[in-house]
C-alpha cells in the first residue's frame, strides 16, 4: 500500500469518527421536549408539561439565564424548580420527584426537558471529557502514526 492511499484511509477514518461523534452530540443536544415560557411568572397559564415522575433534567433554552418552573403534582405539595447552574456543571443534576403520580409543570422562560435515557446521553456527550478526548484520539491516532512513524514510505536505494 502506498503512502497516498494510507494517508487517504487515515483521513477518512478521522472524518468518520468525527461525524459519528457529531451525530451523537447533536442527538444529545437537541433531544428532549421544548417548553415555551408560560404567560405569567407563577406559571398559572401557558403551555404545560406532563411530568410522569421519572428523574428529569431541565435546561434553559436561553444561554446564561436560569428558568424557574412551577411543578404542581396531583398528589403532594407544589414546588418551584430552578435550572440555575444545571448545565454548567461537570455532571448534570436531574430533578427527582418528591410526589407520587404525575405533575403539571410550566416555566417562566423557554426550557428543554429531558427524561430517562435523554439525561444519560446529554451527560455523556456534552459533559464527559474522557469521551470527548477519547474520540479525538481515536480519530487522530492513525494519522499521527502514519505521519510520525512513516508507515508506507518507500525505501530508496543509495
Amino acid at each position: 500500500m502506498n503512502r497516498k492511499t494510507l494517508i487517504g484511509i487515515t483521513i477518512g477514518w478521522g472524518v468518520l469518527v468525527a461525524l459519528v461523534f457529531a451525530v451523537f452530540l447533536g442527538i444529545a443536544m437537541f433531544s428532549g421536549t421544548s417548553l415555551a415560557k408560560s404567560g405569567t411568572a407563577d406559571g398559572s397559564t401557558g403551555p404545560y408539561f406532563r411530568w410522569n415522575g421519572e428523574p428529569m433534567l431541565i435546561t434553559s433554552a436561553q444561554r446564561g439565564k436560569a428558568a424557574v418552573c412551577k411543578v404542581v403534582p396531583e398528589e403532594g405539595e407544589s414546588r418551584d424548580v430552578s435550572t440555575y447552574r444545571a448545565e454548567g456543571r461537570r455532571y448534570v443534576d436531574p430533578v427527582v420527584p418528591w410526589f407520587s403520580g404525575e405533575a403539571q409543570m410550566s416555566c417562566t422562560t423557554p426550557v428543554t426537558i429531558r427524561v430517562g435515557s435523554e439525561i444519560t446521553n446529554y451527560e455523556l456527550f456534552t459533559k464527559n471529557r474522557v469521551l470527548q478526548i477519547g474520540a479525538a484520539v481515536v480519530a487522530a491516532a492513525p494519522f499521527l502514526a502514519v505521519s510520525v512513524f512513516g508507515l508506507g514510505t518507500r525505501k530508496t536505494r543509495a
